[in-house]
């Protein structure tokens, strides 16, 4: 009994070599442009995320409290649409780093300890390290109302005239994880890797 020769099924061709070629080649330029178009969209959509929750910290200093009372206000306000969280934040003094709120007053305003004492004492101080600010909101690390008479009135002067000497960086993380860096001397937001950039010891309440 003879057996039947085995019959092996082979890819259909087109019997033109070229024809072949021609169509895996399309088959291959199709598949990287919608990898292209995949990695574009991907891209625009991660953009788009990020300027939706884009924070913005600025430096403000005023000497005008929410409801138009006088207060020496120092400290950062976000003006993004998304919320920030600080990592560091550093102020200087004409040019020198400041590191607490006694060592600013000892720079700007008074010698004595006590009149130091004295005028922590009539403050609202905050610290800005770790703090998270919504958008459209403000942070204050020094808040003094004005004085009605009396040497803490000659304080809160010298303390509202020393604002325009005070300068302020600030390196925060918006809720995607990258991190930013402004300066009241440079508004521009900077992108940076992480906020070991920022230099100067953080400033502590």
């Amino acid at each position: 009994m003879e057996l039947e020769p085995e019959v092996h099924a082979h890819s259909h061709k087109s019997g033109h070599s070229l024809v072949d070629l021609m169509l895996a080649l399309s088959a291959l330029v199709l598949s990287v442009v919608s990898m292209i178009i995949a990695i574009e969209n991907h891209h625009a959509m991660k953009q788009l995320v990020m300027a939706n929750s884009w924070p913005y910290l600025r430096h403000e200093s005023s000497n005008v409290g929410s409801s138009g009372d006088a207060v020496a206000l120092l400290g950062l306000t976000n003006a993004g649409v998304g919320p920030a969280l600080i990592e560091k934040f550093t102020v200087s003094y004409q040019g020198t780093p400041i590191k607490t709120t006694t060592d600013l007053l000892r720079h700007c305003c008074v010698k004595d300890a006590g009149d130091v004492t004295a005028m922590k004492a009539n403050m609202i101080t905050g610290s800005m390290n770790g703090r998270a600010v919504a958008a459209r909101e403000s942070a204050y690390f020094l808040q003094m109302k004005r004085p009605g008479e009396g040497p803490m009135l000659d304080h809160w002067k010298a303390l509202d005239d020393a604002r325009e000497h005070v300068s302020a960086a600030v390196c925060y993380r918006s809720v995607l994880g990258d991190h930013w860096v402004t300066t009241s001397d440079d508004f521009r937001p900077r992108q940076v890797d992480s906020c070991d950039v920022l230099p100067g010891p953080a400033y502590q309440e």
